[in-house]
């Protein structure tokens, strides 16, 4: 059986609901996608997630959570992804994949992080419409500010 099919099997033991799996199979895709780039980029001839599990770290949770900011994804998307993560973390540690949950410590972004975190963004995206700055320099833009405001909150300049 395949990494992806006992991981599906765990979460229907957890009594997941339908959509709730359907969500958590792509959001698994994503990143086991991103995870196989990942290991590809430093030299390792991995093409299957399985073969990735052994450079799996609790830093690479947070560089997954990072990569996920940095991409302008929703929030709730954002979180749902984070969850999958932390599902992921506990399966491979209760089938002693791994020794540990990697996953553990990731905690979800606030859901009103776009309006209550970032006031400011939705004003400067408007100026740069009405700039007639082009769609993927807009996004560019405001994933940077999302990215730089993430990184503040991991120095510990919460506001």
């Amino acid at each position: 059986m395949t990494l992806k099919k006992s991981f599906i099997n765990y979460l229907i033991n957890q009594g997941l609901s339908v959509k709730s799996l359907k969500n958590y199979k792509s959001d698994y895709s994503l990143f086991s996608a991103w995870l196989i780039f990942k290991v590809k980029s430093v030299g390792s001839l991995v093409e299957k997630t399985y073969e990735c599990i052994p450079f799996v770290s609790k830093s690479t949770a947070n560089e997954y959570k990072k990569f996920l900011l940095s991409n302008n994804i929703p929030s709730k998307t954002l979180n749902r992804r984070l969850s999958t993560l932390r599902h992921l973390g506990r399966f491979l540690f209760h089938s002693e994949k791994l020794s540990y949950d990697f996953a553990s410590d990731l905690k979800n972004i606030p859901l009103s992080q776009d309006a209550d975190l970032l006031p400011l963004v939705p004003l400067f995206k408007d100026h740069l419409i009405k700039s007639k700055v082009s769609h993927n320099t807009i996004k560019n833009y405001l994933s940077d500010i999302k990215q730089f405001i993430s990184w503040l909150e991991v120095k510990g300049y919460q506001n």
